[in-house]
């Protein structure tokens, strides 16, 4: 599959400008449950506090953990104890708690509008022996069957559940499933077949973020997924330079695909490389041609509202299609 456009919202039937947020992490900027203060940042663009216009226009709600060091995302599995069928199950609770997640987003969403909502759904990670019992049987995710059975429970109860929370639906649409994982290797290459196949029978959308050369990102719609975004893997201070910016919006556009926006905080992030991003998506198009997934690692809207007024402002005009480029940055100097 080649062409020379990027992935566009319309295309797939969504509002763009989705933000990716993590739900139930335990480090020191997270936050277990999102509430209406929490959320409102994002979904409304703030001056002095008051609403002034809106911002993000879909969330994806980001799993990471269960109880307490149990996590249910990949990426910090194997800091903790091995999230079970009772993690699973608090983390699909937590979405629907009253004033908080999803009803915290329909509270923030204005009368007349709508917010789209994703969620990713929990990876069933192959040391898991003992999830727990479904349908009076012991999965052991060391079985490819025992693994899609677990997905397919958990998608299930989460739809039943949303049927239920129609106080919701007047506010709030629900899109799809994100698949947890940003590349996909062998031992998942038919798990994930099987799992798109079953949430488009569901009349739902599956999501990938990828990342720019990982396992399995050329072939993202022989997986069956219904979009991809790739991240450059640049953050500034370590790893690629800002050139991968350039060539993965390069690749975005060939394998049509939409783009990530990370702007985050701590070791691995420098000094204006959201800059570097927002002016990219200027010069490679992206602003204005793409489906873009934004996040913000170690940080929250909130946080850049208050501290980094100047950094918020930058993000509202980017998705209003107003921004024009700020210098200088790493890969505009001058």
């Amino acid at each position: 599959m080649s062409t020379n456009q990027f992935m566009t919202a319309e295309e797939i039937g969504v509002q763009n400008h989705i933000c990716l947020l993590p739900c139930g992490e335990e480090s020191g900027s997270a936050i277990i449950n999102w509430s209406v203060t929490d959320l409102k940042p994002y979904q409304s663009y703030l001056v002095n506090e008051e609403v002034v216009d809106t911002m993000f226009r879909g969330l994806i709600f980001n799993p990471i953990s269960g109880r307490t060091n149990h996590f249910i995302h990949p990426m910090y599995a194997h800091f903790g104890a091995t999230a079970e069928k009772k993690d699973w199950e608090i983390a699909l609770k937590r979405l629907f708690l009253d004033n908080y997640n999803f009803d915290a987003a329909a509270i923030n969403t204005e009368e007349g509008k709508k917010t789209d909502l994703w969620v990713t759904i929990p990876y069933p990670i192959l040391t898991q022996t003992k999830f727990g019992k479904v349908k009076d049987e012991w999965l052991n995710f060391n079985v490819e069957e025992d693994r899609f059975t677990a997905v397919k429970w958990w998608v299930k109860k989460f739809l039943k559940k949303w049927e239920k929370a129609e106080h919701l639906h007047e506010k709030l649409t629900f899109k799809g499933f994100v698949w947890p994982r940003a590349s996909i290797d062998g031992r998942d290459e038919i798990f994930v077949k099987r799992m798109t196949a079953f949430i488009r029978e569901k009349d739902l959308l599956s999501l990938w973020l990828q990342q720019y050369g990982s396992t399995g990102c050329v072939e993202w719609k022989e997986f069956g997924f219904d979009a991809a975004c790739t991240h450059p893997n640049y953050y500034g201070a370590t790893g690629p330079d800002f050139k991968w910016i350039s060539n993965a919006s390069a690749f975005a556009r060939h394998f049509h695909l939409g783009m990530q926006i990370p702007f985050g905080k701590g070791i691995l992030f420098k000094e204006n490389h959201l800059l570097d991003y927002l002016n990219y998506g200027i010069y490679n198009e992206y602003m204005d041609k793409s489906l873009l997934v934004f996040q913000f690692p170690n940080q929250t809207m909130g946080e850049i509202y208050k501290n980094q007024r100047t950094e918020y402002d930058f993000i509202y005009s980017f998705i209003k299609k107003s921004y024009t480029p700020i210098y200088p940055t790493a890969a505009f100097p001058s």
